[in-house]
């Protein structure tokens, strides 16, 4: 069974990973990603039998590469979730002090969920995108500083990552969990197969509305209120279609295959102008 996760080594994603595969009965060989686009097709094309992938982040927000790939690009089903609190550190060479510090390398969201420490402590660093934390923390171990940007000539590179990523490439952590408090991130498994009912489950779905249809959001929400059916989350998007067009994410508690959830979504079918079914899966 290959699984698949964004990579390198050492990134959060490999974490929540870990700990989805060591529930799992069969043992199953992980395969790092470069990017989540090559995650989420290699399972539509049938490379992996899942993947995991972050979709929501407690002080980012969701990750709307996966969640406009999963409405548009790709027919695949949410299977399980992982909730991992998230800690980043910032990472240098064993030499280098924090006073020394020029410039920060990081994906875009850790960046952001480190930004009131950067400004007090590093206000004048450059800072750099990478794909992923590990991938950062890789590129300082090997080959960052003035061979990448040779203008910089005294540049000293710190990496935001994981204590696991520091261990790995040999570095030393310069200042610990770095980021703003209460920092969670879901993940979620994908798959091309349905997730047997557990008794207590989430339903995840995407709509859009006909344009011509006024309180057609209300309408839709009505269903599952007059079912009494939870939601959990919703949550607009654009479509990318044109301005004001939006798909709308929907969370609701219960399995597709419960009878009242079939009802429910029988009846928002009809009345969105794009509907998706994306999964009914165990409840956290």
């Amino acid at each position: 069974m290959k699984i698949g996760f964004l990579g390198p080594e050492g990134t959060f994603c490999e974490e929540a990973c870990n700990i989805y595969t060591k529930k799992l009965e069969q043992k199953g060989e992980l395969i790092p990603y470069g990017t989540l686009y090559d995650l989420l097709h290699a399972v539509e094309k049938g490379k992996l039998s899942e993947a995991v992938v972050p979709i929501e982040n407690s002080i980012e927000g969701t990750v709307s590469i996966v969640t406009d790939t999963l409405a548009k690009g790709v027919d695949l089903m949410i299977v399980q979730e992982v909730i991992l609190p998230v800690t980043h550190n910032l990472i240098a060479r064993k030499a280098v002090r924090l006073s020394e510090v020029t410039d920060v390398i990081s994906h875009p969201q850790a960046l952001d969920q480190c930004a009131s420490f950067l400004r007090k402590k590093l206000p004048g660093a450059k800072l750099h995108f990478s794909h992923s934390t590990a991938e950062a923390v890789n590129q300082l171990a090997h080959s960052l500083g003035p061979q990448i940007f040779p203008h910089k000539k005294n540049c000293v590179f710190a990496a935001i990552g994981t204590a696991s990523a520091a261990r790995l490439y040999g570095l030393k952590i310069l200042a610990r969990d770095i980021n703003a408090r209460d920092n969670q991130t879901r993940f979620v498994v994908l798959s091309k197969k349905l997730h047997k009912s557990t008794g207590r489950d989430k339903t995840s779905i995407v709509v859009s509305m006909r344009r011509d249809m006024p309180g057609g959001l209300f309408s839709v929400l009505a269903e599952f209120a007059d079912r009494k059916i939870n939601l959990t989350k919703i949550e607009s998007r654009p479509s990318k279609k044109a301005l004001g067009d939006y798909y709308f994410f929907i969370d609701l508690e219960g399995h597709i295959k419960d009878k009242t959830v079939t009802d429910a979504l029988k009846n928002v079918k009809k009345k969105t102008g794009f509907y998706k079914f994306l999964g009914s899966y165990p409840r956290k």
